[in-house]
């Protein structure tokens, strides 16, 4: 019982966190945000720069070349690139290289980074990467021996027709892809979870099959060998129905300890080899693997800029400052968590605003600046609200002052260098909340599917003890009073022993139903059986309303009904009783189900503390408790002069809490 509640508080605890830091990072449902703002920071400075470089027709063919990206993006876009993928693709081939025809080198550069981003999206692996590299290769090979280089100072042009386009592909397609599986996962984190608590059924139906099923088929062999020899060999007759009632005790003992065995079981191993399926899905390593190669990429260029300066050691010391840009961003967007930053974070972040801010002297080269969209990225992913953006933007304010003033830069070259600065700030902030997220909601996902296991282990543990126990119970107390009837009033005992086979019969198709969705139970049903089985235990009987159990909600029939069998078993066991009264009565809001027996040979001190130990061991009334709280009803029980009542209410239209299984 501690460890149901510790799980169904520990999954409470951890579904109300996770929402609400979902709520925070924006939810996964609008996970595809990042991508539109990263084309929307890059379409218009694209098309500034493609204006300032050939005049306005070229701007506009620069900003046509964004609508169909900008298109996929969108989720409601999705549905017609689908249906037209291959004229679509198409066009944007079209876009992209006609213009090189038409405007030669002074067409913008990187604009085949779209067509690149979306034949990763759209076509499956391998083909869309091999057609993703004929793409980027494609403009750069026209570039370099056709139409010639973009008349840009800011960096290496050779290596730049080649890294921007991979940078802008692989940032739209992470974007993008990220954003579909965040949102996946959201949608799937119960889908695990049911998959396992079926694996942990078919687990428990077996254990069960072994532990009971032989018994009951001995004791139902047994007892129609009895029915046989019944009037012709009487002492046969006792010696079958003895053989009964010892299989039904071994059965019963069987079934104790796989529930001691599952409460005390360990929590669920999460690894893939003890519950197949809960392995990490592909987003985690995806995300991963994108924001490497974004950096990679970004950093590339960057590296032969600064190795081109005549000074040896600024060259240097401008690439050792890259890799440790690089190495602190990996740091910041891997270890980033919502609500949870790196540790040393503060310090990190100085570092990266220190190296960035090095490129303003002569320590380092300018270069370096390319990597100011990391600090900027950084600092928004790091600083709480407002703070975040306003470094973003003091960051990107800083650094196109600087450009502005270095000789022989151009309006061209400020623009590039803004839109590159924002828009990897942008891309770094969002694979890196994308990256935490797919993390976290895979962990969730998997999180659920081991609390989901235990629930449903705790779930079959104390059906099995409530229902299957009193079953076993009973046949082994019919089989006893069988064998005394014998030779004293051979029909009772004929009756007697009939009546076991159907209840060994019964109980077989418990054993199924502690392991079907939901096992389901008949209150009137159950009335008539508590009848049987305490008469079969020399108690007499007072069971009033019947009638309330007609038109009962089904699972609050099948709770009380549960509940009565627990309550019928600890008469039997816990009581030398000799009367038991039970009665069910029910209004317009609650059902109450009272049960009340004599011969009760402790005290209310002594009840108290048995009550105690049931709730730290998990058996018995810890069971009724649990079951009535799950479903907003209580539990209460009274010892007085040798009687024990006890009273179990729930509200007759409640329905089970969803975090604490039935």
């Amino acid at each position: 019982m501690v460890l149901t509640r510790r799980v169904a508080t520990d999954f409470g605890r951890r579904r109300r966190i996770g929402a609400n830091q979902l709520a925070t990072a924006g939810g996964p449902r609008h996970a595809w945000v990042f991508a539109v703002a990263f084309l929307g920071v890059v379409w218009p400075a694209a098309t500034g720069i493609a204006t300032y470089l050939a005049g306005p027709v070229s701007g506009l063919a620069a900003a046509a070349a964004f609508a169909l990206p900008l298109l996929y993006a969108l989720p409601d876009g999705r549905a017609f690139w689908a249906r037209h993928r291959d004229w679509l693709l198409a066009t944007q081939a079209l876009l992209t290289y006609l213009p090189l025809a038409v405007f030669g080198s002074d067409w913008i550069p990187g604009l085949a980074g779209l067509l690149g981003g979306l034949l990763l999206l759209t076509v499956a692996a391998p083909v869309s990467w091999l057609l993703f590299a004929a793409a980027v290769a494609a403009e750069g090979t026209l570039r370099v021996a056709v139409v010639g280089l973009p008349h840009l100072l800011i960096a290496s042009e050779a290596v730049l027709v080649f890294v921007i386009p991979v940078y802008v592909a692989v940032a739209l397609f992470g974007l993008i892809r990220l954003g579909g599986l965040v949102t996946g996962l959201q949608a799937a984190r119960t889908e695990l979870a049911s998959l396992a608590v079926a694996r942990e059924r078919l687990r428990a139906a077996e254990r069960l099959r072994v532990a009971v099923d032989s018994r009951l088929d001995a004791v139902t062999s047994s007892s129609r060998a009895a029915l046989a020899v019944l009037v012709r060999e009487p002492e046969q007759a006792r010696a079958r129905l003895a053989e009964a009632a010892d299989a039904a005790r071994q059965g019963l003992d069987q079934v104790r300890q796989m529930i001691a065995d599952d409460r005390r079981a360990p929590w669920p191993d999460p690894s893939a080899r003890q519950h197949p399926g809960t392995e990490p899905t592909v987003a985690p390593k995806l995300a991963r693997l994108v924001l490497v190669v974004v950096l990679a990429t970004m950093s590339a260029q960057l590296v032969v800029d600064a190795l081109a300066v005549e000074a040896a050691w600024v060259a240097v010391a401008s690439v050792a400052g890259i890799v440790a840009l690089v190495a602190l961003q990996l740091y910041h967007s891997t270890k980033w968590r919502e609500g949870a930053r790196p540790p040393g974070w503060r310090w990190t972040l100085s570092a990266q605003l220190l190296l960035t801010a090095a490129g303003f002297f002569p320590v380092l080269h300018p270069a370096i600046h390319g990597l100011g969209g990391f600090v900027a990225g950084s600092a928004l992913l790091l600083l709480p609200g407002r703070w975040g953006w306003a470094a973003f933007a003091g960051i990107q304010a800083a650094i196109a002052a600087h450009v502005a003033v270095l000789p022989g830069r151009d309006a061209t070259d400020l623009i590039f260098t803004i839109m590159g600065t924002v828009s990897t700030g942008l891309v770094v902030y969002g694979l890196s909340r994308l990256t935490g997220l797919a993390v976290e909601l895979d962990e969730m996902r998997r999180e659920l599917a081991r609390s989901a296991v235990v629930r449903e282990r705790m779930r079959v543990a104390r059906d099995t003890h409530d229902l299957l126990g009193m079953g076993l119970s009973a046949i082994a107390l019919k089989c006893d009073l069988a064998g005394r009837l014998i030779g004293r009033d051979d029909v009772k005992a004929h009756d007697e022993i009939r009546a076991l086979v159907r209840l060994t019969v019964r109980s077989r198709a418990e054993v199924r139903s502690l392991t079907s969705e939901r096992s389901r139970l008949s209150m009137r049903a159950e009335l008539d059986a508590a009848r049987q089985v305490l008469a079969s235990a020399d108690v007499a009987a007072d069971i009033r309303g019947e009638s309330a159990a007609a038109g009962l909600p089904e699972e609050v029939g099948t709770v009380l009904a549960t509940a009565l069998r627990e309550a019928v078993t600890n008469v039997l066991r816990h009581a030398e009783a000799t009367r038991c009264e039970i009665e069910l009565t029910s209004d317009e809001g609650d059902v109450r189900l009272r049960v009340a027996n004599d011969g009760v040979s402790f005290t209310p001190d002594e009840a108290q503390a048995r009550e105690q130990r049931s709730r730290v061991g998990g058996h018995g009334l810890a069971n009724l408790s649990a079951r009535a709280e799950a479903f907003g009803g209580r539990l209460s029980t009274h010892v007085e002069d040798g009687r024990f009542e006890l009273t179990f209410a729930i509200p007759r239209t409640s329905t089970p809490l969803p975090s604490v299984p039935l």
